[in-house]
């Protein structure tokens, strides 16, 4: 089949709806598909590029509100959409989305939609927003689409809850590439632990995320544990973060580390003791499957999404709330047992359930279904 991806923004910006798109465009790819991925220019890139056998277009981007292409560009491209056999878009709040689910009301082409998850701002007026958009645009784009994969059981109680027809709906999970992960895993050379342990955040820098809550944590932790806590990733909350770190004085504690290599990346998840994700909103995070798989023990939050996926296998706290963060990250530094069975517990988890061949599988099989019923 040939196959279409669209998704506002693709490699090399890598979050967590990036990593999905090119690591399941591979795997089309393993299987004999034809990829393209249709997406927005963010950083002056190629116009066009092959990326791993994956066609890539990028659109010229006039601006991005609340990190949102927009791309009048994707007008014109979509000249060529009946060439394809499949779209899967990504991402109902985007407005790539939008356009092509506008276009393709004419072609009539089968369209698969990934939700990436319930999104929450924790900012009132963009929280209002996104509320009058799934309601309008987001409905539209909902009536549209052929089939719908939610994250969680979660996620699809809330698209019901706003008018979704069920009937559309399946549960798909987020996934790793457990083989690449493999032969990282076995040619990373780890240097030798000391007694300061190592907290871990991966993830871009955005108030959304929590990690105010996480820097504000670090007082408490630090009174009976030598720490540094190390925080991946690049956003335009840097700034702010970094006068908070300031005010409360841990310079010595909080390593910013911008953005790494995927090589360095592993080595940081290999080196930490445990790893933090205190977001107030997250869809099913690529990089709590993969701390997991790395064997560290997780703290994250009480959130739909997680909840549904993690409430075993990691300690889940209520968001926006430092006291309580600071307790679950002591205890589990101060509590070896328990620190061995999170981390026997998130491996075992990962393998059976979350990698790219098993869901990979299940969206193969929707497009087959859905290829067939158009012919």
């Amino acid at each position: 089949m040939n196959i279409l991806q669209v998704c506002p923004y693709f490699y090399p910006y890598l979050a967590g709806q990036e990593i999905f798109v090119l690591q399941l465009s591979k795997q089309l790819n393993k299987f004999g598909h034809s990829v393209t991925v249709y997406t927005s220019n963010h950083a002056h890139l190629p116009v066009y590029e092959k990326i791993q056998k994956i066609d890539v277009y990028r659109c010229k981007m006039l601006f991005n509100p609340l990190n949102n292409p927009i791309c009048p560009g994707f007008f014109n491209i979509y000249k060529n959409i009946k060439n394809f056999d499949i779209i899967h878009v990504h991402n109902e709040h985007s407005f790539v989305t939008f356009f092509t689910c506008l276009i393709n009301s004419f072609y009539k082409k089968p369209i698969v939609l990934t939700c990436h998850g319930q999104l929450r701002f924790d900012n009132y007026w963009k929280d209002l927003f996104e509320t009058l958009y799934s309601r309008t645009v987001g409905r539209f784009i909902f009536k549209t689409v052929d089939n719908i994969a939610a994250l969680s059981d979660s996620d699809k109680k809330y698209l019901i809850s706003i008018g979704v027809d069920p009937g559309k709906i399946v549960i798909i999970p987020n996934a790793i590439n457990n083989e690449y992960l493999d032969y990282i895993s076995y040619n990373t050379k780890i240097q030798e632990k000391n007694e300061e342990k190592i907290l871990l955040y991966v993830g871009v820098l955005i108030k959304r995320k929590g990690i105010d809550y996480l820097i504000k944590s670090i007082p408490d932790i630090i009174k009976n544990n030598r720490l540094k806590c190390i925080i991946v990733g690049k956003g335009d909350y840097r700034q702010q973060l970094e006068i908070l770190v300031d005010k409360l004085d841990l310079a010595d504690n909080i390593v910013f580390t911008g953005s790494v290599s995927t090589e360095e990346l592993y080595y940081y998840y290999n080196i930490a003791d445990i790893f933090v994700l205190p977001s107030v909103s997250e869809g099913l995070p690529t990089t709590i499957l993969e701390a997991m798989y790395f064997g560290l023990p997780v703290v994250t939050t009480d959130i739909p999404g997680i909840r549904d996926h993690f409430s075993d296998s990691a300690i889940l706290v209520p968001p926006k709330n430092e006291k309580e963060l600071s307790k679950a990250i002591i205890r589990v530094l101060n509590d070896l047992p328990l620190r061995e069975d999170l981390s026997r517990r998130g491996k075992e988890l990962v393998r059976e359930k979350y990698t790219w061949d098993k869901v990979s599988n299940t969206y193969i099989n929707i497009y087959h279904e859905l290829f067939n019923n158009d012919r």
